[in-house]
């Protein structure tokens, strides 16, 4: 195939993939941060979801570690993470639940309004004598 002919295949492909509305898939917003000496029931930053995307919400944690400052030992095997939507004058109810085995959390795509994660448990205990410290999180709504 020649070099004008390969340009004009390409080109007409990405036209057509444009036409179907077929693209990569985008999220609206997000953030990074870290996690240092949580205890459990911590809640994060809160952040606002227009839902103008069909993206999952996700929180991705990246070199995990629990201790409790004496023996320095990693405890660390996973962390219960909550997201919750708020609401005004109530309890925020949890809309979904997930174990992050310091990877990612997938939440879904959620509906409009604003949203946080909680750090409700460590290795499935609620109450331990062990701080949460994670070096990279990656939120993406």
């Amino acid at each position: 195939m020649n070099r004008k002919r390969k340009i004009a295949s390409i080109a007409a492909g990405a036209v057509a993939i444009a036409g179907l509305g077929i693209g990569p898939a985008f999220a609206e917003g997000g953030f990074g941060s870290e996690i240092k000496a949580w205890a459990t029931g911590k809640d994060s930053r809160h952040w606002n979801d227009n839902n103008r995307d069909g993206v999952s919400t996700t929180v991705k944690f990246s070199r995990c570690k629990a201790h409790n400052g004496g023996s320095g030992e990693n405890r660390f095997k996973y962390a219960s993470l909550q997201l919750k939507k708020e609401r005004s004058a109530l309890p925020d109810p949890v809309v979904a639940r997930d174990k992050n085995y310091c990877d990612t959390s997938s939440f879904g795509d959620r509906s409009k309004g604003g949203y946080y994660f909680n750090y409700s448990n460590l290795n499935g205990y609620d109450q331990t004598g062990y701080k949460l410290w994670v070096k990279k999180v990656a939120v993406k709504y």
